[in-house]
């Protein structure tokens, strides 16, 4: 098998999978601490609890809170150095790998507002990035010439956000967000700098379209990096408009097939994914027949889901072969997708309360954004299958859910009064199926 960071680069939209890291310090709450994913990337948060040997951290930069063992983070804030550093000199690399010199002009968490010295230039930095200088720097008055030149810059300010805001606004408009990224949009931008949001306004400019635009946007608020979504606008504008958005949106009616007997579960992550994280649909579609079943399970569809399907405790055997094993999807739902969307999934049995409550329960859930994984069973049968609720409308007839089964790799329109009767026709036609277990989130 693949090694396993290799498949989560394949996969996620840059989901925080921890590895381990030696622990340096003694753990308080409040303490700054650095983890390091899978993608390489450091991550930075909070200790805000410590229950036995659990830490929970809560993210710098996203609305995310997980718990970790001591050996799966480090801590940055010791205790050793002042805490307020605002004034500070510090020394910093440059991305041109130049030395540079600034002064900390403001602190929130674990990032730092410095201004470099001898520009008119501010960067935010993570505590990690930076060593500080041992005599204590003080800032200068502020000139004439920058007085003169303030309305001018606020001016620039208020357009980079309202151009921003229009950007998402934009895919809003189209269907393409929810209440749940309205919130990750706020809180992504609202600890820019002026000068941040005008260099990230200027990068999301690089794309063409305005549809392009809004996808790299909500691909950074899944947490992919500048990088990737850098080579992402750069695919993006080799094609036209309707392109882009035939394969950015997962959600049409062809869509990831599953590969193996027994790898309902991790097929649902795949395009629960892709419903997330616009530049990994993008991917997908990328690979030749993703939506059919593949003669070659060397065939990269097939090889991711094997990958993931051994990853969480299953055996992967070709369709029609009973013999492999199958897996729950709590695990990874909760790591692949609970990390990027912050919320935490557990499984309820229907017969535990009304359909008619059920249903209004996962409405709730899908006003907010949030997708819900089913489990279904078939009559006479022990076999159970995974499907995903994406959307639902009301007509005059009822309400209506886009489903998606992993089987035929399709979605489509079911009448709720369909499903209550045992039917999810025309995704499947001749079975009848009923609802075993469904997923809310705390």
């Amino acid at each position: 098998m693949r090694n396993t960071s290799l498949l989560i680069k394949q996969l996620l939209c840059m989901v925080v999978l921890m590895i381990t890291h030696t622990l340096l310090f003694s753990q308080s709450v409040g303490n700054s601490v650095s983890i390091l994913g899978v993608d390489g990337k450091k991550y930075t948060g909070v200790i805000k609890n410590i229950t036995k040997e659990w830490y929970q951290i809560k993210y710098d930069d996203y609305d995310a809170l997980r718990w970790f063992t001591a050996n799966q983070f480090t801590i940055i804030n010791t205790g050793n150095e002042p805490i307020n550093l605002v004034g500070k000199g510090v020394n910093f690399i440059g991305t041109d790998g130049k030395t540079y010199t600034g002064i900390v002009q403001e602190v929130q968490g674990n990032k730092y507002r410095i201004k470099y010295d001898g520009y008119d230039f501010e960067s935010w930095l993570d505590r990690d990035q930076f060593s500080t200088n041992t005599v204590r720097r003080v800032t200068t008055n502020t000139n004439v010439s920058n007085r003169a030149n303030e309305t001018e810059t606020n001016n620039t300010n208020i357009n980079a956000a309202t151009a921003l805001k229009n950007i998402y606004n934009f895919g809003s408009g189209k269907g393409w967000s929810s209440p749940l990224f309205d919130v990750k949009y706020s809180s992504f931008i609202q600890n820019f700098s002026p000068s941040d949001l005008q260099a990230l306004c200027s990068f999301l400019q690089k794309a063409k379209t305005a549809s392009a635009q809004f996808f790299a946007l909500k691909s950074l608020l899944t947490a992919d990096s500048y990088e990737t979504v850098s080579n992402f606008i750069s695919q993006l504008n080799e094609h036209d408009e309707a392109y882009q958005q035939e394969n950015c949106v997962i959600t049409k009616q062809r869509s990831i097939i599953q590969q193996w007997q027994f790898s309902c579960s991790v097929t649902v992550l795949q395009t629960y994914l892709a419903d997330l994280c616009p530049r990994y649909a993008w991917e997908v579609k990328q690979i030749a027949n993703y939506d059919k079943v593949a003669a070659d399970l060397t065939y990269p569809m097939a090889v991711q889901q094997k990958e993931m399907l051994e990853k969480y405790g299953g055996v992967a055997t070709p369709r029609g072969d009973v013999s492999g094993t199958a897996i729950g999807i709590i695990t990874g739902l909760n790591e692949l997708v609970g990390a990027i969307i912050g919320v935490n999934f557990y499984a309820q049995e229907t017969t535990a309360e009304p359909m008619p409550e059920i249903f209004s329960k996962m409405r709730n859930q899908l006003d907010r954004g949030i997708n819900m994984p089913l489990l279904i069973g078939f009559t006479g049968s022990a076999i159970r299958h995974f499907i995903l609720a994406l959307r639902y409308r009301k007509t005059n007839t009822g309400y209506q859910y886009l489903i998606y089964d992993p089987w035929e790799g399709k979605c489509d329109y079911i009448n709720e009064s369909s499903i209550m009767q045992g039917s999810i026709h025309p995704l499947m036609s001749g079975t009848t199926i009923t609802l075993a277990y469904y997923y809310p989130v705390n």
